[in-house]
C-alpha cells in the first residue's frame, strides 16, 4: 500500500582506488574474493546478526570465499560510505540513507556508487507511549515530553522529517530527549517520558518490555498524512502493525516505514554479485536463522528499490522470471 516516487539517480564511480572484488582482500581469477566484509550495525540490532548468518551461508555456498564477516559498524550511512568506498563487499542500509547516498545529499558530499541486490525488510516507525496519557496521534504531542531516538540515528531522522511534515517541530514539545531504545522503556515506565520513538523491525524487545507492564498505545497517522509523506518522502512507505505484534495491540496500527536494502558496489564483478544475490535469495531460511527479520526477503521486495540494481542481481532476475523497477538509472553510470 506504498505511495512512492521512483528516483533516478546517476552514480560517480571513482576510477581509481576501487578493485574489482571490492575491500575483501584478495581474490580468483573470476573476480571473486576470497574474503568478504559485510558492513551491518550495532551488536544489539536485526544488521548483525543477520549478517552473520549470511556470512555463514556464503561460504559455504559460493566455493571461492573463504570467510565472509559481518563487522560491526554505525550503521546505514558508514555501511553506504563503506561500500561505496570498496571497504565492504555487501552492506544494510535504510532507505532514506539510500536516497541521500545516491543522489550526493545530507552526510555524501557526492552520489555513491551503491546498487541493489535485494530488499530485506521493512523498518517501521513506532511511536510509543503508554494509553495512561490521553496520547493517540501525532497532533498529540506538542507540550509533552518526547524523545526522538538517539542523537544521530536514523530514528531521529525518520521522527524529525515526520514531525516537519505534519507541520510542528521539536520546539513544540516541552521536552525533547535523544534516548537509546531501552532508556526509553525506563523512561516511559518511570513517568521521565511521556513518548519514545523506534525505527526498527515490528515486534523489538524493549517495546514488549513496556507493554508486559502497560497498556501501550502506538501513534497513528491518517491515511491521507501517510499518502502525503511517502509523495514527499520517496523512501517512505505506508503500511500496518499486525494486531499482536504487542501484548494489548490487538488492532492494525497503520505507520509509516522504510525498506532496508541490500547493497553491493557498482564496480563489482558482476558474476560474483549474481552468485551473492542468487545465494541470499534462495538462502532465506539461514537469514531468518540470523534473526527473523532476515526471513522478510523476498524476490518480490525489489520492487521498492531506490538504488540502481547491480548488472549481476538483474541476471538474477531476469532468470527467476522477477519483475523489477526500470527507470532507476544506470548502476554506476559516469556523472
Amino acid at each position: 500500500m506504498s505511495t512512492r516516487n521512483r528516483v533516478t539517480a546517476t552514480l560517480g564511480v571513482a576510477a581509481l582506488g576501487l578493485l574489482a572484488a571490492c575491500g575483501g582482500g584478495g581474490g580468483g581469477t573470476d573476480g571473486t574474493p576470497r574474503f568478504v566484509a559485510i558492513a551491518t550495525g550495532g551488536t544489539g540490532g536485526a544488521y548483525y546478526p543477520i549478517g552473520g548468518a549470511m556470512g555463514a551461508m556464503l561460504a559455504r555456498e559460493i566455493p571461492e570465499i573463504e570467510s565472509a564477516t559481518a563487522e560491526t559498524t554505525g550503521g546505514s550511512v558508514e555501511n553506504l560510505q563503506r561500500v561505496g568506498g570498496g571497504d565492504a563487499e555487501i552492506g544494510f542500509a535504510q532507505n532514506d540513507g539510500v536516497f541521500n547516498a545516491i543522489n550526493g545529499e545530507g552526510a555524501f558530499d557526492s552520489p555513491q556508487p551503491v546498487c541493489t541486490i535485494g530488499m530485506v525488510y521493512l523498518n517501521v516507525l513506532q511511536v510509543v507511549t503508554t494509553a495512561d496519557r490521553g496520547i493517540s496521534t501525532f497532533q498529540d504531542l506538542p507540550g509533552r515530553r518526547v524523545s526522538v531516538g538517539d542523537a544521530g540515528s536514523a530514528t531521529e531522522l525518520f521522527m524529525r522529517q515526520v514531525v516537519e511534515y505534519l507541520g510542528m517541530s521539536y520546539d513544540d514539545f516541552a521536552e525533547v530527549q535523544r534516548l537509546p531504545f531501552a532508556d526509553q522503556t525506563t523512561a516511559i515506565r518511570n513517568n521521565q517520558l511521556d513518548v519514545g520513538s523506534w525505527v526498527v523491525a515490528p515486534g523489538v524487545s524493549s517495546i514488549q518490555d513496556l507493554a508486559s507492564s502497560d497498556q501501550i498505545v502506538i501513534l497513528t497517522m491518517s491515511d491521507e498524512e501517510l499518502s502525503g509523506l511517502t509523495e514527499q518522502y520517496p523512501y517512505y512507505v505506508a503500511t500496518e502493525l499486525e494486531p499482536g505484534t504487542y501484548q494489548g495491540v490487538d488492532e492494525a496500527v497503520p505507520v509509516a516505514a522504510t525498506w532496508n536494502s541490500l547493497l553491493m558496489n557498482a564496480e563489482a564483478d558482476e558474476e560474483f554479485v549474481y552468485q551473492v544475490t542468487k545465494a541470499v535469495h534462495e538462502n532465506v531460511e539461514d537469514l531468518a536463522g540470523g534473526h527473523p527479520s532476515g526471513g522478510d526477503l523476498a524476490p518480490e521486495n525489489i520492487a521498492d528499490a531506490l538504488a540502481p540494481l547491480h548488472p549481476g542481481a538483474i541476471r538474477y532476475f531476469d532468470e527467476i522470471g522477477q519483475e523489477y523497477p526500470q527507470d532507476l538509472g544506470e548502476c554506476g553510470a559516469q556523472a
